[in-house]
Order: structure tokens, then sequence, then C-alpha cells
């Protein structure tokens, strides 16, 4: 789902920035406010966890693959305001650092992939919980479906920007047919991942969860969520030089239509590579462990100021 540049204009990549800072900047100003600095430092952490799994693809179909967006996970564990922050710095540093996302589709990648998912995500869980209630079947179940919906609706949000201002004329009916289908497969994936993980977190830590039941918490006050995730984070970056080679969901669709793309700008590195390291498991993995320890170092410098009473 990452949008490279010249897939839309310049005045729809714009409009989308803008709306994409505002919707991220008010959840940051707001985060003295609504949280704890334990909670940050979960942030972190669900953000590192987050960046290794979107650089893991799996198949979905013949020739297409899918990687894990995590708007259902990140607000199932950190709620919709910490969620909506955590996945947009992921995002950011996927675009700065390793060109994964076009510079001047930034904008339209946060609110696509971050904003998007994650609204819809608590959307779902929250009236999900409301309706059928706060249990642990409850909760691993809506993690299925936030996480197959957040997909779907993320690729629709792509769809529309490209009806207004994509740069090649396609039949957007057709593209929004495609989109969808191959997203909903992904979104599968998505919603098993999803699944997964919480239901990892609810044995170790369901007192660190938002959307966990409140007296289900109580019981839980051992083992450190902190070094289980520090465990599962690293575990999972000696997977990424394994993933699945095939085009993801987008890059299938627009190869279909003639989607026009266009050299993007590298600040940093390459597509998850470090040039002068020609062994390809030892360059991912280095630039898996890189992304971890910048999104760390990111989250220690919002604590400290949290702690410290500054304003960002």
């Amino acid at each position: 789902m990452h949008v490279p540049d010249g897939f839309i204009n310049a005045p729809v990549s714009a409009a989308t920035g803008l709306l994409s800072i505002s919707t991220l900047w008010a959840y940051v100003r707001s985060a003295k406010n609504l949280v704890a600095d334990k909670f940050i430092a979960l942030t972190g952490m669900m953000s590192a966890l987050i960046f290794v799994l979107q650089m893991i693809n799996f198949p979905v179909a013949a020739g297409t693959s899918g990687h894990l967006l995590g708007g259902a996970l990140a607000v199932i564990v950190l709620g919709p305001s910490l969620g909506l922050i955590c996945l947009s710095v992921v995002v950011i540093i996927q675009s700065l650092l390793f060109a994964d996302g076009g510079l001047s589709a930034l904008g339209i990648n946060v609110l696509n992939m971050a904003i998007v998912t994650t609204l819809i995500s608590w959307f779902v869980v929250k009236n999900w919980i409301k309706l059928i209630g706060n249990t642990r079947t409850s909760l691993l179940s809506v993690s299925f479906v936030a996480g197959v919906i957040s997909v779907v609706f993320s690729s629709i949000a792509f769809t529309l920007e490209y009806a207004i201002g994509g740069t090649v004329s396609v039949p957007i009916g057709s593209v929004l047919i495609a989109m969808i289908s191959t997203h909903f497969l992904i979104g599968i994936g998505e919603g098993i991942i999803t699944v997964l993980i919480i239901s990892l977190l609810l044995k170790v830590r369901s007192d660190l969860i938002f959307a966990a039941d409140e007296k289900r918490n109580s019981k839980n006050s051992g083992a450190s969520i902190y070094g289980f995730l520090i465990f599962i984070i690293l575990l999972l970056s000696l997977l990424t030089p394994f993933a699945y080679s095939s085009p993801d969901g987008l890059e299938s669709v627009s190869e279909a239509f003639g989607f026009e793309s266009t050299s993007g700008v590298v600040l940093f590195l390459d597509d998850y590579g470090i040039d002068g390291i020609n062994n390809n498991f030892i360059s991912t993995v280095l630039s898996a462990l890189l992304g971890i320890l910048i999104i760390i170092f990111i989250f220690n410098v919002v604590s400290k100021k949290l702690k410290s009473g500054k304003n960002f």
C-alpha cells in the first residue's frame, strides 16, 4: 500500500499532506494529556514491531503479496490516539529512511496507512465490543474483523485519491474492484496476524492492552511486556530477508492498469538495503535493526519531553 512518487498529482498530494500533518500534529499535541510515560514506551515498542512486520510480505495470490498495515493491532493495544501516532511514525520512517513510499506521496501514505486504518479499526472495535461485549473471544474476533475491514478501506481511500488526482486515465470502477478484491485477501492475512499477536499479548500482559476488559486486566501484573516485545521484534527481524518477493497489492494493480511512477528521492537507504553489504540476509536484517533503533530513539525523546513537561 505504499504509494510511490508520480501516482497522484501535486495538488492532491499537497492536500493530503496538509490533512495528514494537521491530524498527526493534533494528536501529538494532545499526547501529554492522554497517556502516562509507560504508554509512550509501549507505543515505541509497538511501532518497532509493526515496522518489522511491514517488511515481511506474505503471498496472497499468484504473483501478488501483501504485508501487515497494523491499524487494528495498533488501536487494540494502544487506543485510537496513540495507535495513529504509532503508525504515522512507522510510515514516515519508511519513506524518509528507506524510500518505501514516495516522498511527495508521504501525506497520502500517512493518510491511507495510518489515519484511515486506525480510525476505521477503532470504529469497528468500539462498536463490536459495545454490541457483543468485551471478552477474550470477542476481542480476538474483532481483531480479525477490524484487520480485514481496515485494509479494504485503505485501498478504497487510495482509489478515491486516484480518481481525483491520478496521473493516468484509467477506468476507476475497474481499479476499485481490483483494489478491493486484492486487499480483501491481504486483509485476511492482516486479520490472522493481528489475532495471533493480540492472543500472545493477552497471555503476557492484558492489563496494558487498551481494548481489554478492565476486570481481566486486574489479574495480570507479572511478565514484562517490554522484554517479550523485544524478543518478538528481534526474532521477526531475522525473518525479513525471507519475505515473499512478488509485488504487493498496489504494485500488482498498478502494473495491470499502467499507473506511472517517477523515480523518488532517496534520502538515505533504498529498499531496505545497505550499500557495500552484498549479503542480502545481513543487509536486510541490519536495515530492520536500524529502523527499530531509530523508532525507539524517537519515542525515547518523546518520553523525556513528557517527563520534563515541555511542549512539542
